[in-house]
């Protein structure tokens, strides 16, 4: 979970990947996860942002259905189509609801609303029709001045603000740090059980661990915006003070 206002990570649970021979897809299983577990995620949050991975049809039929928003990323050469906006015929038949391919590389800005600009990039906002997974997006069009690189970040709530969309989905990387910090203090990968069961419970408490630290000791300061999070001082202010009370219990001194 990420706290947006702080900009910050924390753990909700940890839970291994199945072995290819269990005979249900990844893609499957990750969308069962999240279904399974969004009574619990919807207390905090109905925004689930995830990579491209998941840009895919199953994955986006199905979890929104469970009450969640995706936001996710497109492929570059993302087969999709401008709503028609124009005056309908008025002959009998089906009314036009699509207005030509969006061509990516050179984008009609006519249709685009443009909503964010600093000195390194642009950022479009749209509502289009994908023909991969048969339904409106919404889509952020981020492009950058020095190459023209670009990226595409699709959101399945057509009212939530492009802002939102951009910031959410750059705030996935904060994962990145947590599980940096599991890795590199709290032993992560250092358990050499082989039962599901201790592999579960390790992983879990790895992770939990520096969340509780984060909240308990940066989260709650008045002043974090100035100060940034250290696993690292942390656990050393923790083993500098163990050692402390140890070595003064053990000769018996008066602290006083």
């Amino acid at each position: 979970m990420v706290d947006v206002h702080d900009a910050t990570a924390y753990s909700l649970e940890v839970v291994q990947t199945p072995v290819s021979s269990s005979g249900e897809s990844l893609l499957k299983h990750y969308a069962n996860l999240i279904i399974q577990r969004a009574p619990s995620i919807l207390k905090y949050s109905n925004i689930l942002a995830v990579d491209g991975y998941f840009m895919k049809e199953g994955f986006i039929r199905e979890v929104p259905a469970a009450g969640l928003t995706l936001i996710t990323k497109a492929r570059q050469d993302a087969n999709t189509r401008y709503l028609y906006k124009g005056v309908q015929s008025k002959d009998p038949g089906r009314k036009k609801k699509h207005d030509g391919k969006v061509c990516w590389k050179a984008i009609d800005k006519r249709r685009w609303k443009l909503f964010y600009e600093n000195d390194d990039l642009l950022a479009y906002e749209a509502v289009l029709w994908s023909v991969t997974l048969k339904r409106n997006l919404k889509v952020v069009y981020v492009k950058a001045k020095e190459n023209n690189r670009y990226e595409i970040l699709v959101s399945t709530d057509m009212e939530l603000t492009a802002q939102k969309v951009l910031s959410y989905y750059r705030l996935r990387f904060q994962i990145e740090f947590l599980i940096r910090d599991a890795k590199t203090h709290t032993g992560l990968e250092h358990c050499q059980a082989r039962s599901e069961e201790k592999l579960y419970n390790h992983f879990n408490m790895a992770m939990t661990v520096v969340s509780v630290a984060k909240y308990q000791t940066w989260a709650r300061l008045p002043d974090k915006e100035q100060k940034a999070f250290s696993m690292r001082s942390i656990k050393t202010y923790c083993m500098n003070k163990y050692m402390t009370e140890t070595i003064f219990s053990n000769l018996a001194l008066d602290l006083s």
